[in-house]
């Protein structure tokens, strides 16, 4: 950086006395009054840019770094916010009138009669205690006593103290009574008509309080509430303590960074600096100890790694097990929820009950665990995803044999299911399908580039949605695939090429297999899939397989899952944060709901039992339902059209669902100059009669 006070180079060294002293008053902020005169010395230019470099001046590094601090709002955010205020209002208010009202009930069939029984019995009792108190009985007692055993001088002294005692005690009581009295009858002739009866039923219901048995309250519950176990420090301490992992000898050799332990979610959270040298995975390879020493359940104890540092440990403690609390509602069983390829979707929760997601753009997911640890339903989770974006082709092959996924097949454009020769031939076939459509959409995403339609070279949500662009999503299921593996060795580095090629282009893969070993999954095929979900393995081995090398170090562990009682939990990779995920398990009813509305987006209706409608095909229903003088027509007017002749099928279709099936095969929408149903001729979205026939010849050309 330029001197401002160097003088300026070339004719310019001479330098006059008045362009001097103007130089000098602009860097030093001063006024200079004779510039040939000053001592440039004795001028304090200011401080520098830079901090000195013992960092003295540096206030942020020493004090007011403390601003970006993460400090809790003084109004609680629902507070603030309008909605939140009513709904809380709201709650209270029904929980208000709810209590109010089985008390209102109680009193009416319970409390009247309960109460006068209650308190007629403590004020006897409250009798008989002033009585005895006034009367110094428990001294008479004792003194009684000692007449018994004969000794004249202990009964002697009991004896004086309990009328000294009493003659005191007697006149003050009677004094008491009397003021008492007068009280009562200058209180009800002198104050409000109100004030007696309510220090009357005051009297009343401190009496019931004494007179009720002790084992029975008065009030009746209306809630009761689950004893939860608080965590504690204590408690954590020694059930570490108690796992005699070397290393951890003393409860003194464990510490709690802040916060410590608090509530996190549907239970508490235990953040844990072990002593240095023990790795938390130490702790999660005794999951099973550690609740034996906290006297917990299993499913009710979940250690996980610390996000610091290796050597610190995540303890949650649910409030209920896992089993008992169950998993919130689906967001995918909604009576509207629809999916997207390119966008994310819930599949599962973590143990914090917390909703997991996931894309299925560019991923690919890789299933692993011993038999019984809740794989197919897993994998359940995720093609249901897939299944309500109806532009998605699904693909299942299954090698178990038992049609896990047969209620799925109906979806499909191809259902494999079976361990014959016949069933791997058929998979190969799909395997070998999906290669080829991945040479042929790269074709067509390289002339969409040029056009500026997929600039990073991949497929788009415009270019999936275009009718006839041949780039819609495909989603590939292979349950138990290293059966497929084991049959049909070759399909292995087929599988692994179109692993790698195909997530760009809008091709999906899902494999579920048990424990993998190079024979049965290939490990380069493994190693290209990023999203991985570990259930219950039996070793460190199985694990870093699924998991990849090394995850058991890290603390992602799947050994502690019990296969059958932790069914669906396992530990997934590949997402925004590593951790335990449990798929969801939706009811039977829930389940057969969402196929249902899967279908009905697919331009079909599936029913249940002797009610279930027959299979229609929407295309060649249009063509049926199709006036001769009709050369185009609006959606509103093709579905009226199909429920007025299939009520049974299209009774209850709107026409963005007659849109979205016949967009599926290939007819575009565009505007139509035709008559409404209203009977007037207007321009609206709709399709054309020539498009109608376009997708009947080219779906006879792809079937011949």
């Amino acid at each position: 950086m330029a001197d401002p006070l160097a003088a300026p180079p070339g004719d310019a060294l001479v330098v006059n006395a008045d362009a001097r002293q103007r130089r000098l008053s602009a860097a030093c902020g001063v006024e200079v009054t004779d510039a040939e005169t000053a001592d440039l010395d004795s001028i304090d230019p200011g401080a520098p840019a830079d901090s000195a470099p013992d960092g003295r001046g540096d206030l942020y590094a020493t004090v007011t770094w403390r601003r970006d601090d993460q400090r809790p709002p003084i109004i609680p955010a629902w507070m603030r916010n309008r909605h939140q205020r009513r709904e809380v209002a709201g709650w209270l208010a029904r929980e208000a009138s709810y209590h109010l009202a089985h008390q209102l009930v109680c009193l009416l069939t319970r409390y009247i009669w309960q109460v006068p029984l209650y308190a007629t019995v403590g004020g006897w009792r409250a009798a008989v205690r002033v009585g005895r108190w006034a009367s110094a009985y428990d001294a008479w007692t004792l003194s009684q006593r000692a007449a018994t055993v004969d000794d004249r001088k202990d009964w002697m002294a009991l004896d004086a103290r309990r009328q000294r005692q009493a003659s005191w005690r007697i006149p003050l009581l009677i004094f008491l009574s009397v003021v008492t009295l007068i009280g009562l009858i200058v209180g009800v002739l002198l104050t409000p008509v109100w004030v007696p009866p309510s220090l009357a039923l005051a009297v009343v219901c401190g009496l019931a309080r004494v007179g009720r048995p002790i084992d029975q309250p008065i009030l009746v519950r209306t809630t009761n509430p689950t004893r939860f176990t608080r965590l504690t420090a204590e408690m954590v301490r020694n059930a570490l303590v108690s796992l005699r992992i070397t290393g951890i000898k003393d409860i003194g050799d464990v510490d709690f960074p802040p916060p410590g332990v608090h509530r996190d979610g549907p239970g508490w959270l235990a953040r844990v600096n072990l002593p240095g040298g023990v790795i938390a995975v130490k702790v999660l390879e005794k999951r099973q100890e550690l609740s034996s020493a906290l006297r917990l359940p299993v499913d009710q104890v979940w250690p996980d790694a610390g996000p610091d540092h290796a050597g610190q440990l995540d303890l949650w403690v649910g409030y209920r097990p896992a089993s008992a609390m169950g998993q919130p509602r689906w967001s995918l069983c909604a009576d509207n929820a629809r999916t997207s390829f390119f966008e994310p979707f819930e599949f599962g929760t973590d143990q914090r009950q917390r909703p997991i997601s996931t894309t299925l753009f560019e991923r690919n997911f890789l299933i692993g665990g011993q038999p019984g640890s809740g794989k197919s339903y897993g994998a359940r989770a995720i093609v249901a995803g897939a299944a309500l974006d109806p532009q998605i082709e699904l693909i299942i092959c299954e090698f178990k044999g038992t049609a896990d996924f047969g209620d799925l097949a109906p979806l499909t454009s191809t259902y494999v299911c079976g361990v014959d020769d016949e069933a791997f031939e058929q998979a190969a076939e799909r395997v070998t399908w999906l290669l080829a459509e991945c040479a042929r959409r790269g074709k067509r995403i390289r002339k969409a580039k040029e056009r500026g339609q997929a600039p990073k070279g991949k497929v788009t949500p415009e270019l999936a949605a275009k009718p006839g662009s041949g780039l819609h999503p495909i989603v590939a299921l292979f349950d138990e695939v290293h059966e497929l593996f084991i049959a049909l060795p070759d399909v292995g580095k087929d599988m692994e090429r179109l692993v790698k090629r195909g997530r760009a282009l809008g091709i999906t893969v899902i494999l579920a297999t048990q424990i993998p070993d190079k024979d049965s999954l290939p490990s380069g095929l493994t190693r290209c899939i990023a999203v991985r979900w570990c259930m219950s393995v039996l070793d460190q081995v199985a694990n870093d397989m699924i998991l990849g090398t090394g995850a058991y170090k890290r603390g992602l562990t799947a050994t502690g899952y019990r296969p059958g009682e932790d069914a669906g939990w396992g530990i997934m990779v590949g997402l925004s944060k590593p951790g335990s995920v449990r798929g969801q398990f939706p009811s039977e009813a829930d389940w057969q709901a969402l196929i249902e509305r899967a279908t009905q987006l697919r331009g079909g209706v599936v029913g249940t039992g002797a009610e279930r409608p027959e299979r229609r095909d929407v295309v060649n229903d249009v063509t049926t339902v199709w006036m001769p003088n009709w050369v185009g027509a609006h959606w509103d007017v093709l579905t009226a059209a199909l429920a007025d002749r299939w009520p049974e099928v299209y009774g209850q279709w709107t026409p963005a669902m007659t849109r979205d099936a016949l967009k599926l095969a290939g007819v575009e929408t565009t505007n139509v100059n035709a008559v409404g149903v209203d009977g007037q001729r207007a321009v609206r979205k709709g399709c054309r009669r020539e498009a109608i026939t376009q997708a009947i010849d080219e779906r006879a050309l792809e079937a011949g």
